[in-house]
């Protein structure tokens, strides 16, 4: 046995089996337990992570989620599976975290890649199981966990701000009370919130990739409009000419006042890249529409 999870039944994780644990009243024994799944057992024991009534956890051959009652069904096959496998310190299987937030549809697993420090994550890999989707987080710390802070008294404000006028939020705002949130500490040994007006701290560097296109002869790529309210963004076009070949970016172009990230880039397989630096205000980014043009004869 190596993990245990809880719900309305018992999830027992081992090397190459899962079992679940029946409540049995009146019988001799105190559980049932039945076997779950053969030859599939968790990778990381301190991946099994509990959100709401779902169960997840990183297996031998992938991330899984558990329904109550019901058989594990695979999230990250074709998706993050192999690069997370091909990415992960198999030496530093400790530093394999799972957490969720109570505040979103999502879980997190943490991990040290090949290049990360010794003791330390350096790479989160965020699920969305509302939207089934994932996204990379690029961020080292100890340890990932679902606390919630110490509450404050009146006194104890001004340690934000000495005037109540001045405060950044609504003293009557739940947000701001002492609800679990998902939290972090960092290499400083240094606990910290994600979120919420209390947590401080700029946003994070986004970079979001699209899938590769084709119009299956030459194309001309133009640019892209980026699909997000973020102030600040730029844009590249990765290009290749067949699935042989790496993939290379052009130089990256900062949206413009028409709201288009120029390019000129001749190609027969192109995707796209958008860049939102650290620091910037934003709500969303949803994708780009590429400017294409066809090119050349058949």
């Amino acid at each position: 046995m190596r993990a245990i999870g809880g719900g309305e039944t018992g999830l027992i994780t081992q090397d190459g089996s899962l079992r679940r644990m029946i409540f049995a009243p009146g019988a001799p024994y105190v559980f049932q337990i039945d076997r779950v799944a053969q030859d599939k057992g968790i990778f990381a024991p301190l991946s099994l992570v509990r959100a709401g009534d779902r169960l997840f956890f990183c297996g031998n051959d992938g991330f899984y989620m558990i329904m109550p009652g019901g058989y594990p069904i695979p999230i990250g096959k074709e998706r993050f599976d192999r690069t997370f496998f091909a990415d992960v310190d198999a030496g530093q299987l400790h530093l394999v975290i799972g957490a969720s937030d109570p505040r979103a549809t999502r879980v997190y697993w943490t991990y040290k890649s090949l290049a990360g420090s010794a003791g330390l994550f350096d790479k989160i890999l965020v699920y969305d199981y509302g939207i089934e989707r994932a996204a990379l987080i690029v961020q080292s710390g100890e340890y990932l966990a679902t606390l919630a802070r110490p509450g404050l008294t009146l006194e104890g404000l001004d340690a934000i701000s000495p005037s109540i006028d001045a405060l950044t939020f609504s003293l009557d705002d739940v947000a701001t009370s002492a609800l679990a949130q998902l939290s972090i500490v960092d290499a400083a040994h240094k606990l910290g919130f994600f979120g919420g007006p209390l947590a401080g701290g700029p946003a994070l560097e986004a970079t979001l990739d699209t899938a590769e296109q084709t119009l299956d002869r030459r194309m001309r790529v133009k640019g892209f409009r980026p699909m997000t309210d973020a102030p600040t963004c730029y844009g590249a076009i990765g290009a290749r000419e067949n699935l042989q070949s790496g993939v290379t970016y052009s130089a990256e172009q900062a949206v413009n006042g028409k709201g288009l990230c120029p390019a000129n880039v001749s190609t027969r397989l192109a995707r796209g890249r958008l860049r939102i630096p650290a620091g910037t205000a934003w709500t969303f980014a949803s994708g780009v529409e590429p400017m294409v043009v066809q090119e050349g004869r058949r």
